[in-house]
């Protein structure tokens, strides 16, 4: 039989017992209190309960769907990341001080801007997609098995054809350019850091590829026909040689001017030589009529005058001896040579206009230049769960107001 508790421990007794669990002592207030507080609770879902039952609209239109929301948001969405990066297509400045100061006003600010917007318009294009897909299998990051079923492609709501899957695209790459500064910012959001690191990175190498591609066809364009017109000339200065080369084969000669030339020089050497000898008979003549000199100056002059005669023939021709004279063959032989000359000059024209078509090529070539490199995110960014959920909520609130607004609206004319 157990002793008896003193006097100054039944209090104790009274107002403590033991927790069979924690074998702790418990006061009774404080089981009081957390009596009381479990009550006050219980009575105010139960009012909550109440009130929801009879505000059955509002828990249907407002709390129900952001209660959906927010399970989805909360527990089943997937985080997305987001690489971003910002180039810009920048070309040489042209010098455009000879236009006049209208030029220079319609000159933007920053180079290549129009090529920028063309560079981003391939990034969300369709053909993208296709090298996307063929690259890095784009199709099959957007399908990760570990996606929600709402966030991935494709999904119960969407086709499996590629023109939805194009639709999904545009949502989750987004290009955009900086009027100001005309920086592209480029943004990709798939569901792991380093795969959209590595899209954002391919479309990167992509639009350099699209720069490039430019430059060779803008090339193209601009020397085209300058070089055709080259080609041209210089096939005719090809064709003029081998004409001039079968004159000189045909009539056996190489230059009938620099041949007919040394001719007439010797031609008028033997006429000066003529009119001595001439000269020196007329005066043995008279100072000795009888000499026998007189008849050897007779046959030098008649040797010469021959000499004269068959080379002059030779170069001019005569009546019925112009078949070997160099007047003919002087005419076809000038007509070919200027043929060559005016063909070489216009060669010398058209090179120059090559040259300056190259400067300005090269002075239209465009350049990609990366300002920030494929970023790397360290945390998802997307979805912004408070920013939905509050969009969620006061979207369903507006809804409600209206439509008790309409409703009170309508019952209060009814009375009327």
């Amino acid at each position: 039989m157990s002793e008896p508790l003193p006097e100054h421990l039944k209090h104790v007794q009274k107002d403590t017992f033991l927790d069979d669990k924690n074998r702790t002592p418990v006061s009774s207030g404080m089981m009081s209190s957390i009596t009381y507080l479990g009550n006050v609770l219980l009575r105010n879902m139960v009012g909550a309960a109440r009130w929801l039952r009879k505000q059955w609209d509002f828990s249907l239109i407002v709390l129900l769907p952001t209660t959906v929301v927010a399970v989805y948001l909360l527990c089943l969405a997937s985080p997305q990341y987001i690489s971003e990066t910002h180039f810009l297509v920048r070309g040489k400045s042209i010098n455009n001080s000879a236009m006049g100061g209208l030029s220079s006003l319609l000159e933007t600010s920053h180079g290549g801007s129009q090529d920028t917007y063309a560079v981003q318009d391939y990034m969300i294009s369709r053909d993208a997609l296709k090298m996307l897909i063929e690259k890095v299998r784009i199709n099959t990051l957007f399908n990760d098995p570990s996606a929600d079923f709402l966030a991935k492609f494709p999904s119960f709501f969407l086709r499996k054809d590629f023109e939805s899957f194009y639709s999904y695209y545009r949502r989750h790459i987004d290009a955009r350019i900086d009027e100001e500064t005309g920086i592209s910012h480029l943004r990709v959001r798939t569901f792991s850091a380093l795969d959209s690191q590595r899209v954002a990175q391919t479309l990167l190498d992509a639009g350099e590829r699209l720069v490039n591609e430019i430059n060779d066809r803008q090339r193209y364009n601009t020397l085209h026909a300058a070089q055709m017109e080259l080609d041209t000339s210089l096939k005719e200065l090809h064709d003029t040689e081998m004409q001039l080369a079968i004159y000189r084969y045909s009539n056996e000669i190489i230059d009938p001017m620099k041949q007919a030339i040394p001719m007439v020089g010797t031609a008028l050497s033997l006429e000066t030589r003529l009119s001595m000898l001439e000269a020196e008979k007329k005066q043995l003549i008279l100072s000795a009529p009888n000499s026998p000199l007189i008849k050897v100056y007779a046959q030098r002059i008649a040797s010469i005058q021959a000499q004269m005669s068959g080379m002059q023939a030779h170069i001019t021709g005569r009546k019925g001896e112009g078949q070997g004279s160099l007047v003919p063959k002087l005419l076809g032989y000038d007509e070919l040579t200027v043929k060559k000359s005016i063909i070489e000059k216009k060669i010398l024209a058209e090179t120059s206009a090559l040259e300056m078509a190259k400067a300005q090529a090269d002075r239209q070539m465009l350049y990609v230049t990366v300002v920030a490199q494929p970023s790397l995110p360290d945390y998802p960014e997307y979805p912004k769960n408070l920013a939905f959920l509050f969009i969620t909520f006061v979207s369903a609130l507006l809804v409600y107001a209206t439509g008790k607004l309409l409703v009170a609206g309508a019952r209060e004319h009814a009375l009327q």
